[in-house]
């Protein structure tokens, strides 16, 4: 059975922005997701804690799973699949990065442990990856979104005024996901 993941971002949760919707949606197609809380804020949120919720759940993951990751997960889900030689199916990432965004000393401080410079090493253990940015991301700008879907060889999709694809931008839904379902 394919198995979809959803993984938010910094100071994030499973229940913000579209992954609620997503996860019901995945659901009553009848598959399993697995929409996760990682641990979020200074000295909680480091690549070492969330390495040890996705490994609760690692069993589930096959080559032929689907992640959705929003945010500094996107590096993350990259970082996690290098370091433990893990093989999957899509990755479709929503406003990823791989650098220091320099808003503040409180998120460059909890995303920095998520960095790598082994992203060349993702294409081998993902077969389709596909990045969705918009030009006009209040927190990621556009050059180092587009810099990571080139880094990680990854189709680029770009949607217009879509800020961050946030409650704040008014994703609460993201249709254009569900073509991955299936």
């Amino acid at each position: 059975m394919k198995n979809y993941f959803i993984i938010h971002g910094s100071f994030g949760s499973s229940q913000e922005n579209w992954f609620p919707w997503l996860e019901k949606e995945i659901e009553k197609s009848g598959f399993k997701c697995i929409n996760l809380d990682f641990p979020i804020g200074e000295n909680a949120q480091t690549y070492h804690n969330w390495e040890m919720v996705l490994n609760s759940v690692k069993r589930f993951i096959t080559k032929d799973s689907v992640f959705f990751c929003h945010s500094i997960s996107c590096i993350f889900l990259v970082k996690y699949c290098v370091r433990n030689s893990i093989k999957i199916g899509k990755a479709v990432f929503v406003s990823g990065f791989n650098h220091y965004l320099g808003l503040s000393e409180e998120y460059d401080d909890v995303n920095c442990t998520m960095f790598t410079n082994r992203y060349d090493e993702f294409d081998k253990l993902c077969k389709e990856r596909v990045c969705y940015y918009s030009k006009n991301d209040p927190f990621v700008k556009h050059e180092k979104l587009q810099e990571f879907a080139k880094q990680i060889k990854a189709k680029e999709v770009v949607v217009e005024d879509a800020g961050h694809f946030n409650t704040a931008a008014g994703y609460t839904k993201f249709p254009e996901l569900l073509k991955f379902v299936k």
